[in-house]
């Protein structure tokens, strides 16, 4: 089966759908047409082979006006034509109008992986030019896609904007597994050099410094708790929020709790990751969140916001903390018991995690799920074939 992917900026700074592009591509042996703005392949290098680069132009600088001219797809239309069906990623953007006008023009079917794109948080943004890009061309996007691909229930569940008879599929995206006991053996060296002590309770923020992941909020609201033991790591390039940033509010608020590493990749991130005791994220929003799976993969708990949409998947498991709303106060109990817990129960919450992680995460068992969808594509022809 030839598949193609169609993948807006498929670059490392993207985050969670760049890492799916790869992700998909395992079992797919997808051709991959990425669209990228002009001198960004320049500045970073794409997290997979493209077989047509297209160079899109933005000339108000908003991202949902970007186009490519006509001539500069010619390359990409002749491997939509060719293929068997075609994966485009994102949504209220250019690729997905001109990915419903070619497939329609050369009857191949096509998928929609949106990323979280409708959620009601994301939907708060620009809402009136959504609405209009909505009726101008999402609607017919929709009706014309073969489904809508989400990575969680709760992502699914919160698209209110799509019309309840659209056809749609889940599938949990996968993680890489750690190799937990090499990393846990470095546990107490790699908690000596970031200066913990054994008896400290260490929460870990881990992925990228970006608003929308609320990473000042978080050292905020920890640095006003005054718990004793508490402290953060965070492990993250600086995106929008930057590591003096974060630095800057701890001192402000007189706490020394906070220690921040910057981006550290491959398996070394294991080792901070094992150096921590539970995982936290407060973001607005995360469709799947890939740094959540690794974390309970290396055997950490999590504390969650409601805008984590993988905390369904596990709610009723009892390993983690699933906060109800936002408030301060709730977090607080949270972390309240998670520094008071005893030692063996916290392991047992780690353990239990990483079993769930293990068996519900692994890139086997999405590649697997995945085969079976493309399977089902492929049974129904081509139209006009």
């Amino acid at each position: 089966m030839k598949v193609v992917q169609i993948c807006p900026y498929p670059f490392p700074s993207l985050g969670g759908p760049a890492r799916s592009y790869m992700h998909f591509n395992r079992i797919m042996h997808s051709e991959v047409i990425g669209l990228v703005r002009p001198f960004r392949d320049a500045q970073e290098k794409p997290v997979l082979p493209l077989k047509v680069k297209v160079r899109v132009f933005d000339p108000i600088k908003f991202g949902y006006y970007y186009f490519a001219w006509p001539w500069h797809m010619r390359e990409a239309e002749a491997l939509v034509a060719a293929a068997d069906c075609v994966f485009v990623h994102g949504f209220f953007l250019y690729p997905e109008i001109w990915t419903m006008r070619t497939c329609r023009r050369h009857g191949v079917p096509y998928v929609i992986v949106p990323h979280g794109i409708f959620d009601p948080w994301s939907m708060k943004k620009n809402t009136f030019i959504k609405q209009v890009w909505m009726r101008l061309f999402g609607r017919r996007i929709l009706r014309h896609a073969r489904f809508v691909l989400y990575a969680t229930e709760r992502e699914r569940a919160k698209a209110q904007w799509l019309p309840a008879s659209m056809p749609t599929a889940v599938i949990n995206w996968g993680v890489e597994m750690p190799d937990q006991a090499a990393a846990r053996a470095r546990r107490a060296a790699m908690r000596t050099e970031l200066g913990f002590a054994d008896t400290d309770r260490v929460l870990v923020f881990f992925g990228r410094l970006h608003s929308m992941k609320c990473p000042r909020e978080t050292v905020r609201l920890l640095a006003s708790f005054r718990i004793d033991r508490l402290k953060l790591l965070v492990v993250g390039p600086d995106g929008n929020v930057t590591k003096a940033e974060l630095e800057a509010d701890a001192r402000a608020a007189g706490w020394t709790g906070l220690r921040v590493v910057g981006p550290v990749w491959d398996e070394h991130k294991y080792d901070y990751l094992c150096a921590a005791d539970a995982y936290i994220s407060l973001s607005h929003r995360e469709n799947f969140n890939y740094t959540l799976g690794e974390t309970m993969a290396a055997g950490l708990p999590p504390i969650l916001s409601p805008g984590n949409d993988l905390g369904l998947e596990f709610e009723r498991e009892g390993f983690s903390w699933q906060l109800p709303d936002d408030s301060p106060a709730r977090l607080r109990a949270a972390v309240e018991e998670f520094v008071a817990m005893p030692s063996a129960q916290l392991q047992a919450r780690g353990e239990a995690a990483s079993r769930w992680a293990r068996q519900r995460l692994s890139m086997e068992r999405f590649d697997g799920e995945l085969g079976r969808l493309l399977k089902a594509i492929g049974q129904k022809p081509k139209a006009g074939a």
